[in-house]
């Protein structure tokens, strides 16, 4: 989903018992001053100028080459149509999504603000961090799995972490916090998009991002206003309808949009949503409405920063409207920047002629301009507009960011059922494991993380993929149980747009029962909508993650083997399965080594002497002893880097490639095997079992030998 907004200032709204907003004689609240820079561009700006700049384009951050048709027309849009602004998005393939890169990014962003008159703003939907749309990016869990944590502070770092790297990539603008309140649990595009169904607590963690994000050089956006969280019906394929009176709409869906306004956000997106209790017109969306976007937002509420569109291309407006039609109804109604027209110059083309004409009022637009300017001059582009290319790679992807992003998801993985005490699986014992990973999604490799998270700790693993459209359910056999210990279950379901839901398909569900009713231990691991356990009343041990992203298939992995501790929340009812804010307690167990006490070593001091003689003879110049026991570790080095007395000793930070360990580690391997199945004995020569020794090389050697 694509979605996008701006800065400007706190208000302090008078309420009654009620809730409801009562207009004031003087509401509290900050004007922007009058910018000398910004009422000068103004009066200089011609009207093509002026329309220009309520348009934010979409951009893919892919090397251009200058001669190539897609640079031409970027230079197009920001030389003749005068657009105001950009959003970095990703492409689809057949395979999946692809996303722009950090410098070919700001690269771009450098060129077009280089053939620009007035600075352009950059944008991205950045929801879960800047890798949702760039590939070298920091990635973060959902907001639900956010919310599982339990700590506002952590979307306020979020926001944070998300604004550095973005300014580092030259984009100013942050299409987040989702600010809607998900109380339907049917709800296709919001979801684990959402910090979960409590207003309050919604309030909290989007206030806590908008700060984040905005005191370190971004405008946030708080979306989708009046509110997206209590429909059934994706709002890219068709208008959704918002059930409920105003005075539901002021004790839930309004909530975090006070709690964004209060915390100074500065820009809030508008949704494609039907509103029956504000807007009788139930053909309306908001992003039209003028009694939604005006009468509610700017007059009621006082909002004074930008508002932007949610993406025109979406089948809520498309359906209903041309795209010029859209256009000037959008501007009517209140909205400051149209996102992602579906036909530009169609919309340029109808702003121009309704000014013309006297439907749209200059004054309309140029109260607009002059709040797009003033957040332009805010965010420092007018002193500077341009990123520096060089200190990318110092701002972006630190690992720093990595581990904080890694800290969240893991604090939010939340534990509903555990009937049998399976978690945390132990992996310093012998442990088959079979994992199924199941995507509600088109996936060619669905759960490659979580697989890589497991597969270092178990001593074997049996992985079998399926997806909607290159392995389905159907086509698969199950492994018989004995061949298993544990059965591992993934289930990663995405919330996309144009998708229409967030269940699970019929087959799969039925071969997550089939392997339930195995017999067999089975942990479902669901990366995704909370609401699925609601298809498996049943199942005893039940891991929830609410993201799919790679950080926090990480995080399961961490868990389900004690590496973390299991401490998440539920943000939403479940019901008849969870209460808002149920979730169990697992401490961790982690496998961590000390190194061992003089007492122990002691113990080893034999098996030092065989090395010792062992290099005496020559068997090898030297080498590192590891013996790891009960979490204790003990190095001992011994020998030389050759066989010259004046070779530089072997230490315990010496380093072997795994080549010269091959050789001893599988033969010694083997000979402990065969010696205790008694068809090798240690003291009898070598040719006891090769008869060939006799005739090879070096007899001296061969009559010292032994097994």
């Amino acid at each position: 989903m694509r979605e996008y907004g701006l800065l400007l200032l706190p208000i302090l709204l008078l309420m009654t018992s009620s809730g409801r907003t009562q207009k004031s004689a003087a509401p509290s609240r900050k004007v922007p001053r009058e910018s000398k820079w910004v009422e000068k561009t103004l009066k200089n700006m011609s009207l093509q100028e002026k329309l220009g700049q309520l348009l934010v384009i979409y951009y893919f951050g892919e090397f251009t080459s200058t001669e190539s048709p897609e640079y031409k027309e970027l230079m197009r849009l920001v030389e003749q149509e005068h657009v105001g602004g950009f959003i970095v998005g990703t492409t689809r393939w057949p395979l999946g999504i692809i996303r722009s890169q950090a410098y070919p990014t700001a690269v771009l962003a450098n060129q077009m603000q280089q053939h620009a008159k007035i600075p352009l703003l950059v944008g991205a939907d950045f929801e879960t961090g800047t890798a949702m749309r760039l590939d070298e990016g920091t990635s973060f869990p959902s907001a639900m799995a956010v919310a599982a944590a339990g700590n506002p502070q952590d979307a306020y770092t979020i926001g944070k972490i998300t604004a550095l790297e973005a300014r580092a990539a030259g984009i100013q603008w942050v299409y987040a916090p989702v600010s809607d309140v998900n109380i339907n649990p049917d709800n296709p595009i919001i979801n684990i998009r959402s910090f979960g169904e409590d207003p309050k607590q919604v309030g909290a963690f989007v206030a806590a991002f908008v700060r984040g994000a905005q005191e370190n050089g971004v405008l946030a956006t708080a979306k989708h206003f009046p509110g997206h969280g209590d429909v059934n019906v994706d709002s890219h394929l068709a208008l959704s309808v918002v059930p409920g009176n105003r005075e539901r709409l002021e004790k839930v869906e309004l909530v975090p949009f006070r709690a964004a306004i209060g915390a100074g956000v500065a820009s809030i997106m508008s949704g494609h949503l039907a509103v029956p209790a504000l807007e009788p017109d139930t053909s309306l969306p908001a992003t039209l409405s003028p009694k939604i976007l005006t009468g509610l937002l700017r007059n009621e509420l006082g909002y004074q920063g930008l508002v932007a569109t949610d993406a025109m291309d979406m089948g809520g407006v498309t359906t209903l409207f041309p795209p010029g039609e859209a256009a000037v109804r959008s501007i009517l109604a209140g909205a400051d920047t149209l996102l992602m027209p579906p036909v530009p110059d169609a919309a340029l083309a109808a702003l121009e002629d309704a000014v013309k004409s006297g439907r749209l009022p200059i004054a309309r637009v140029d109260e607009s301009v002059r709040r797009i300017l003033s957040a332009k001059e805010q965010i420092g582009l007018v002193k500077n507009r341009f990123v520096d290319i060089d200190k990318l790679n110092q701002n972006f992807g630190r690992p720093e960011f990595a581990a904080q992003a890694q800290d969240i998801a893991d604090r939010g993985v939340t534990l509903l059922r555990d009937e049998k005490h399976l978690l945390p699986l132990d992996s310093a014992k012998p442990l088959r494991v079979l994992y199924v990973a199941i995507s509600g999604d088109p996936d060619v490799y669905p759960g490659y993380i979580l697989e890589n998270e497991i597969r270092w700790r178990v001593d074997s693993l049996d992985v079998i993929r399926v997806d909607t459209r290159f392995a389905r359910a159907d086509n698969v056999k199950l492994p018989p149980p004995g061949s298993y210990d544990v059965a591992i279950v993934g289930l990663f379901v995405r919330v996309a747009d144009r998708k229409g839901t967030v269940g699970l398909p019929d087959d799969e569900a039925a071969l997550v029962n089939q392997l339930l009713s195995s017999g067999k231990p089975t942990i479902v691991a669901c990366l995704g909508s909370p609401y699925l356990i609601e298809r498996f009343p049943n199942v005893p041990t039940w891991l929830a993650e609410f993201s799919t992203n790679e950080v926090s298939q990480r995080a399961v992995g961490r868990t389900l083997f004690g590496q973390a501790a299991i401490g998440g929340i539920v943000p939403v009812t479940l019901p008849g399965i969870a209460k808002l804010g149920d979730g169990l307690k697992v401490a961790a167990n982690p496998m961590a080594l000390e190194a061992a006490p003089a007492s122990l070593s002691a113990k080893l001091k034999p098996a030092f002497e065989i090395l010792d003689r062992a290099v005496n003879d020559h068997a090898f110049p030297g080498g590192v002893l590891a013996v790891g026991y009960q979490n204790q570790l003990i190095v001992h080095p011994f020998g030389r880097l050759t066989y010259d007395a004046s070779s530089p000793a072997v230490s315990a930070n010496t380093i072997y490639d795994l080549a010269s360990l091959t050789k001893p580690i599988a033969t010694t391997t083997a000979i402990m095997m065969l010696t205790a199945s008694g068809r090798v004995q240690l003291d009898l020569p070598l040719d006891r079992y090769l008869p060939e020794w006799d005739s090879g090389p070096n007899p001296v050697v061969r009559k010292k030998v032994t097994v």
